[in-house]
This record gives structure tokens, sequence and C-alpha cells, in this order.
């Protein structure tokens, strides 16, 4: 297993759950994931419960269950949120939503939150082997534990 075959995964993924803090109490909810420019993104309308949690502590992780990949169980991405103010990224990153007309006006839109994921580690669960491979996105070391 290499990074690069999980990255490529990412980019067919619409789908991950992503988990805050709000206090002691994670908080996990489906959302869209999006990858784009070898970047892991999401969005939100104002007013999500996420958005105060993120803004109190931006340590987030994300768990995808890819149920088309008999040889993955599961990846989980660990890092922070970071909120993107740039109107310019956003109005790049909006180009690769295809719903994004049904939420927002524009990319300048006040109630449109963009989202960068800053990855430090990536796990995945292979069932097959047994295996699970930890990615240190900081170090570019991968750790496998076999079982």
């Amino acid at each position: 297993m290499k990074l690069e075959d999980v990255l490529d995964y990412l980019k067919l993924q619409p789908l991950m759950y992503l988990a805050t803090v709000d206090g002691d109490q994670p908080r996990v909810r489906p959302m869209a994931l999006i990858y784009h420019e070898n970047t892991c993104w999401f969005v939100s309308i104002s007013g999500r419960e996420k958005i105060n949690e993120i803004d109190k502590n931006n340590n987030v992780e994300f768990a995808i269950n890819p149920q088309d990949n008999e040889d993955l169980s599961t990846i989980r991405g660990t890092g922070k949120a970071i909120l993107i103010t740039d109107f310019e990224t956003k109005k790049d990153v909006i180009e690769v939503i295809p719903w994004f007309d049904g939420y927002w006006k524009s990319y300048d839109d006040p109630r449109f939150y963009l989202y960068r994921l800053d990855l430090e580690k990536i796990s995945v669960q292979i069932p097959v082997k047994k295996d699970t491979y930890t990615f240190d996105l900081k170090t570019g070391s991968v750790k496998v534990k076999e079982e």
C-alpha cells in the first residue's frame, strides 16, 4: 500500500464522516469530501454547529468506509480544519463542486464557508491482509502494523 493509492481513492470518494470536538464531546456528521489540487476540502453554511466547534478547536478527523473496494476497510485522516477566506481560492474550489449553486449564490456569499483539511496522518485498514498502514504526512514515514 502506497500513499499515492490512498490519495487516488480520495479523489473519487464523495462522502466522509467528519468528527469535530464540542467541549469534551466528539461530534460526527456526514460531509462531502472535495479532493482538488492534491488537497482535501469541505464546505459549510454559516450558522452550522460544526463552524462553532472548529472555531474553538480545529482538530478534526474524518473516516471513509470504501465499500466499493474489498481491499480497504477504513481510511481515516487526522489533522486541522483551516478556514479559507481568500476569494481566489474559494473561486477555484467551487468550480469542482457540482452542487454548489444549490446552496450559495457565489464564492463571495457570506454564508459560504470553505475549509482546507491540513492532514497530518492517514490510516488505512486492509482487512484481507489484516494490516494497518499509518502515513505520517509531516515526516513522510509509513508504519505498518500486521496482525
